[in-house]
């Protein structure tokens, strides 16, 4: 696997989301700009905010909040690495 570096948090969490959702449609994008200078963020501040629309089989006959949980659990190195917000919009085919 490349290294982080050369991997951006956007295509880690991609592929991630592809491996263990299998969707028939994604969307993952970097809002970390729309959060400029609110408390916390510096310039330095990259790839902390995103916005994730996503269709699975995996998430038929689950509340939102259990398919919100499998997503954090798959994500939870990303949030240990510096990723701060994830918006969802989550639902089945």
């Amino acid at each position: 696997m490349e290294s982080e570096t050369k991997n951006s948090r956007l295509n880690r969490m991609e592929t991630i989301l592809q491996e263990k959702f299998q969707p028939v449609s994604i969307l993952l994008r970097d809002v970390s700009l729309e959060h400029a200078g609110h408390p916390g963020m510096t310039k330095d501040s990259k790839e902390t905010h995103f916005r994730l629309q996503m269709v699975s089989s995996k998430f038929s006959g689950r509340s939102t909040v259990e398919n919100h949980r499998l997503v954090y659990a798959e994500l939870g190195e990303e949030f240990k690495k510096g990723l701060h917000a994830l918006e969802m919009d989550l639902s089945a085919p």
